[in-house]
C-alpha cells in the first residue's frame, strides 16, 4: 500500500476501544495506512483533504433515516465508512444513496473488515450485492431529479436570504441531531433563545417541527448552507 495514505477515525469516545469491532478496525487501518488520526470531531474543512478515508463511529446514532448533515457533506467529497453499529439501526440503501462507501457491523470478523477496507481503498463500495442492485434504480431516480430539485432550490433562495447568521448555526446543529440544550451550550446562548431561533427558522423554511427542519437542512445544506 502507498505510504501516503491517511485515515481519520471520528469516535464518540463513548465506545469501548477494546471491543472486537474497534480492535479489528484499528489494526487493519495501521496495516493499510501510514497515518491514522482519531478525534471526536471532524477536521476543519481546509484540512480534510489530508485524509484518504474517514471512518465514522456510528454506535450512538440511528442510521435508518436521518444521517447527520456533516457526514453527508463529507461523503460527497471523500471516502466515508460507518462502523461499530448494530444491523438493526442501519438502512444500507439510505447510506448508499447518501454517498457513504460502506458499513462495518460490530459483529463483523477481522478478515471481513480487512477485505472491505482494501476494496474501499481501491475505489469500490462495501455493501451487499443485493442492496446495490435494489438501490440502483433509486440512484438513477435521484440523479434524474437532481436538476429539477436544484431549480426548486433557486426558487426558494429568499428562504435562505431571510435566515440570520444565528438561525443558520441553529439549523446546522439541528441537522446533526443536536438537542436544544446542546445547541445552547455550543452557541453560548440560553435554551429560551434557542427556541426563539427555532420558531423563526420553522417559519422561514416552512417546517412544522424540528424533524422537518432537519430534513430541509439535509436537502438544502449542500447548496445553500455549505458546511464550514
Amino acid at each position: 500500500m502507498s505510504q501516503q495514505l491517511s485515515a481519520f477515525v471520528k469516535t464518540t469516545f463513548q465506545s469501548s476501544f477494546h471491543s472486537q469491532s474497534y480492535t479489528a478496525i484499528l489494526r487493519t487501518l495501521h496495516a493499510l495506512f501510514s497515518d491514522v488520526k482519531m478525534d471526536d470531531t471532524l477536521p476543519q474543512a481546509d484540512f480534510r483533504s489530508n485524509h484518504t478515508l474517514y471512518l465514522i463511529d456510528g454506535s450512538t446514532s440511528n442510521w435508518h433515516d436521518l444521517i447527520p448533515a456533516d457526514v453527508i457533506c463529507l461523503a460527497k467529497q471523500y471516502n466515508v465508512v460507518i462502523f461499530n453499529v448494530e444491523s438493526d439501526v442501519v438502512c444500507e440503501k439510505n447510506l448508499l444513496l447518501n454517498h457513504i462507501n460502506g458499513v462495518f457491523y460490530k459483529s463483523d470478523a477481522a478478515e471481513i473488515i480487512f477485505r472491505g477496507l482494501v476494496r474501499i481503498n481501491a475505489g469500490e463500495l462495501w455493501f451487499t450485492r443485493k442492496i446495490i442492485s435494489k438501490t440502483f434504480k433509486d440512484i438513477l431516480s435521484v440523479a434524474s431529479s437532481f436538476n429539477s430539485f436544484n431549480a426548486d432550490i433557486e426558487l426558494k433562495q429568499d428562504d435562505y436570504n431571510h435566515l440570520t447568521k444565528r438561525e443558520k448555526s441553529v439549523i446546522h446543529l439541528i441537522a446533526q441531531g443536536a438537542s436544544n440544550h446542546t445547541i445552547a451550550d455550543k452557541l453560548n446562548i440560553s435554551d429560551h433563545t434557542v427556541k426563539t431561533h427555532l420558531y423563526s427558522a420553522f417559519k422561514k423554511t416552512h417546517s412544522r417541527n424540528r424533524v422537518e427542519l432537519a430534513n430541509w437542512a439535509q436537502r438544502y445544506i449542500s447548496v445553500l448552507l455549505p458546511m464550514a
